[in-house]
């Protein structure tokens, strides 16, 4: 039997998964990424961890095929260059597919990791059954996705829809509006660097869950207390997930997407997020797409990008 590898490499996390071209997850290894090692941090762990997939792909009775990989930021789709990365050191113009061919020579190819994602999403999970579907995640970094008529949309092949980049007023003033992307308010690295840096009221359910040390402060600290009532926590989720509407206001009138899901760590907040977001979106959507759309969550969770990197894998 032949199988598939599936590689995700994020800012923050790094997966493996033995797999099938039809999507399915039969193994997988997990572990962190360290952003001070960069991108040579990142494949060592890697080269390391191939003995463990190899085996597990004898003990399952067949051999590993090619790799699909889902790369956390934006790449040359044909050649499988990784153009760079803004979270981790030394991407630009890395050559990844070739660097992992000439590694392991198993056919390799590269894809952004939220355009995996999307596929996954669109072909296994939340997107099943629409026409016209968007994905997006909130996780170290936010990126976009979008299958149109059943196919992966890619631009020139650069990347395309990379929703985290694109340009909305700065929600906590000093900057003008246009000064602020998505990215910058809504990621999971830019709401706890902000969280640290803030003027947290002493009376906030925060206090107690960091143990005092605001630096400790992290997004599932944050969806705690929002959970709890905390005032301060309420008010800065708005804020966030105001920001978040405006931008995906903005998809929904370029794109007119059936179905708009969201991903990633910050999501796992869950309802009180992703009720915001249905709120707000609706103030700033043109008035034609009323009811036509509908904001979800992902289905297919931390494997999602796993998922979506077999099946591309798959059909090469």
């Amino acid at each position: 039997m032949d199988f598939l590898l599936a590689v995700e490499t994020g800012g923050t996390k790094l997966q493996l998964a033995l797999g099938t071209a039809d999507g399915t997850i039969l193994f997988r290894h997990r572990m962190d990424v360290v952003r001070s090692e960069g991108s040579k941090g990142i494949l060592d762990a890697i080269e390391a961890a191939m003995p463990l997939m190899y085996r597990k792909a004898e003990e399952l009775g067949g051999k590993l095929l090619r790799i699909g990989w889902g790369f956390g930021g934006p790449v040359e789709t044909e050649r499988g260059l990784a153009i760079g990365s803004r979270l981790i050191p030394g991407w630009t113009e890395f050559p990844l597919a070739r660097f992992a061919q000439e590694r392991t020579g198993l056919p390799t190819y590269v894809f952004n990791d939220t355009n995996a994602a999307c596929w996954g999403e669109y072909c296994r999970g939340a997107g099943r059954g629409t026409d016209i579907f968007f994905y997006t995640n909130m996780g170290s970094g936010v990126g976009g996705g979008a299958v149109i008529h059943g196919a992966l949309y890619d631009g020139q092949g650069y990347g395309a829809l990379e929703f985290g980049q694109t340009w909305i007023g700065g929600p906590w003033g000093g900057k003008a509006f246009g000064n602020e992307k998505v990215e910058d308010i809504c990621s999971g690295t830019a709401i706890e660097e902000r969280l640290h840096a803030m003027d947290i009221p002493r009376n906030s359910a925060l206090w107690a869950l960091c143990g005092g040390d605001q630096a400790a402060i992290d997004c599932k600290m944050l969806g705690q207390a929002v959970k709890a009532g905390d005032a301060f926590a309420n008010s800065f989720l708005d804020t966030v997930t105001r920001a978040f509407a405006i931008g995906l206001s903005n998809i929904v009138s370029c794109l007119s997407p059936q179905r708009l899901a969201i991903g990633g760590g910050v999501s796992l907040i869950g309802e009180p997020l992703l009720g915001r977001v249905r709120t707000y979106i609706q103030e700033f959507t043109f008035f034609s797409s009323d009811g036509k759309y509908e904001v979800v969550p992902s289905e297919l969770g931390e494997d999602v990008v796993l998922v979506g990197a077999l099946l591309l894998a798959g059909a090469r």
